[in-house]
């Protein structure tokens, strides 16, 4: 019967990796979630921005329209 040893040093090596892995995963959503209120922010400037450009020089249609193709190509690359 072969000698097992819960503890060996693949065994370690593959926790510590998993551990390295869990932190860094941690660390990007702790990263990504207190950025979140300026992005949000930032991306109705861009918005209202554009709106009023677009409202502006007549082209609401158009451009509602390929906003609406990249949503759809978005979504139905995910389902």
């Amino acid at each position: 019967m072969p000698n097992f040893c819960p503890f060996s040093a693949a065994l370690l090596g593959v926790m510590w990796m998993t551990i390295i892995t869990l932190a860094v995963l941690a660390a990007s959503l702790l990263l990504t979630l207190s950025s979140l209120r300026m992005v949000a922010q930032d991306t109705l400037a861009a918005l209202t921005e554009a709106k009023n450009r677009a409202q502006s020089t007549g082209q609401v249609k158009p451009k509602l329209a390929f906003a609406t193709l990249w949503v759809m190509i978005f979504f139905l690359s995910f389902w």
